[in-house]
């Protein structure tokens, strides 16, 4: 139990070193079978442990924003770490994946704490069980050196996106259903005894951390013979109004930048001793059982994203089927119709149709003598509430038939109301006293003086009603 509860506190007390990273180690191919088939591929700059300049540039993890860039990314911010912009291998013992059209690959890497060991309190963190954030993966042929994060979020599945370089091959939960670092929590002991795992030649010698892995298919329009560069994003954002620290929220990003090289089925998935493994190599030979469909807890990129660089963004096309959503429309006042109108769900009764010279009806879009109440703080994950912010339309729309001639007052003729007003319940508002839907018949009189009538109504026509207009529920968004 001793050991148990040291080696419990050791991983505590290096996690926050390792939380945060993680980077595509390795990339295989799968057959139809599910079997890891081929030769080893390696991302772009790849490097381990041990290689010359590993410690110095922190590898190639691809953070974004930088630490010291503050919490939101920003346009300017670039896709790939310094040491995978160029489209090249750091060296010959890690050469480019070869792949197929239409064949599915695997893309390994460490779960580093954030499946088994979530690390120190995480506020606002998406949890293991939210699927520790999402990985995006995007396909280009036209990749830049200065590729801006930006430009590749909003890639589409349909590839007409952002600036149609791009297409969104495939989103999926960081977490798969086997990955496992070792360390005593329950999740890693039920795990190993699930998938046990070893070193390379080790079997049954003492247990190995299994790596995580996304799974997508290469498109099969991809050309043989051309290579294809693939941008794997981790979003894994804090959420605002849960960590004290950061009440706006962080965005954070983690980028692999990878290359392939399109061949023929028979060389990607050729039999044989791979050549280029490697250093550490764990047994396990086959992808995770749900390779071909992966679970995605939270798909949309848009919502991930804590700061407001999507706000200016174009929407997308309806039906793009892309992992962006579009921008929530700016709040506006709604403008006075020039003539009132039946609203589109009231099927009866029927307005008559406007007259030219009909008067504007004057709509009130906010309570007088209050501002709207605060939204509510959003809980980690979900929206804003919508509709709840208490305000109000009123809207009372009368029309009348006038006959009259040059030598009398004008006389009004019976007319239905056009708009049958309904009112909605609202926090703190009085219903007006009930009347009928149809307007008694004005008699003609004697016009008051101009100085006496509003400039809204109608020459002839007095109203009575003292409760005057009907309350409509309205919902903005701010």
């Amino acid at each position: 139990m001793r050991s148990i509860f040291a080696l419990l506190v050791a991983a505590l007390a290096v996690a926050p070193t390792v939380v945060g990273h993680a980077w595509i180690e390795q990339i295989r191919n799968i057959n139809d079978e599910g079997d890891y088939v081929g030769e080893f591929g390696y991302a772009r700059g790849m490097m381990v442990k041990g290689d010359p300049g590993y410690l110095d540039s922190v590898g190639i993890t691809g953070r974004v924003p930088p630490t010291e860039e503050g919490p939101l990314i920003k346009e300017g911010n670039f896709a790939c770490h310094p040491n995978q912009r160029k489209p090249q291998q750091s060296q010959d013992k890690y050469p480019r994946l070869k792949a197929t059209p239409g064949n599915f690959i695997a893309m390994r890497y460490a779960e580093n704490g954030h499946v088994t060991l979530p690390a120190g309190p995480q506020l606002g963190k998406p949890s293991p069980e939210e699927g520790s954030g999402t990985i995006f993966i995007y396909g280009t042929t036209e990749p830049q050196e200065d590729e801006k994060l930006i430009t590749v979020l909003q890639w589409t599945k349909d590839g007409k996106g952002g600036n149609g370089k791009g297409t969104l091959l495939a989103t999926m939960d960081f977490a798969d259903s086997r990955c496992y670092e070792i360390n005593p929590t329950s999740m890693s002991e039920a795990r190993k005894k699930t998938t046990p795992n070893w070193m390379a030649g080790q079997e049954n010698q003492g247990q190995s951390p299994l790596l995580c892995e996304s799974n997508l298919k290469i498109p099969e329009s991809v050309e043989v013979g051309k290579p294809y560069t693939l941008y794997w994003v981790w979003q894994w954002p804090t959420y605002p109004g849960i960590d004290p620290g950061l009440p706006v929220g962080k965005d954070e990003y983690y980028t692999t930048c990878i290359d392939i090289d399109v061949t023929s089925k028979d060389i990607a998935l050729a039999a044989g001793e791979a050549k280029f493994k490697p250093g550490q190599l764990d047994s396990m030979k086959k992808a995770v059982p749900e390779w071909k469909s992966r679970k995605t807890t939270q798909p949309d990129v848009v919502k991930g994203e804590m700061g407001p660089i999507f706000s200016n963004l174009p929407k997308p096309a309806p039906g793009a089927g892309n992992a962006t959503s579009s921008p929530p429309a700016a709040q506006q006042t709604p403008a006075a119709s020039p003539a009132p109108q039946s609203p589109a769900a009231t099927p009866s009764p029927q307005a008559p149709a406007a007259s030219p010279g009909q008067p504007v009806i004057p709509t009130l879009s906010g309570r007088p003598g209050s501002a709207p109440s605060p939204k509510p703080t959003p809980s980690k994950g979900t929206a804003p509430p919508q509709g709840d912010d208490d305000m109000v339309t009123i809207t009372d729309t009368v029309f009348l038939t006038v006959t009259a001639t040059p030598a009398q007052s004008p006389a009004a003729s019976e007319s239905k109301r056009a708009i049958t007003s309904v009112m909605a319940p609202s926090a703190n508002v009085t219903p007006p006293a009930s009347r009928p839907t149809t307007l008694a018949t004005v008699k003609s009189s004697q016009q008051p003086p101009a100085s006496a009538v509003p400039s809204s109504k109608l020459p002839g026509f007095n109203m009575g009603n003292p409760n005057g207009a009907k309350f409509r529920r309205s919902r903005f968004t701010q």
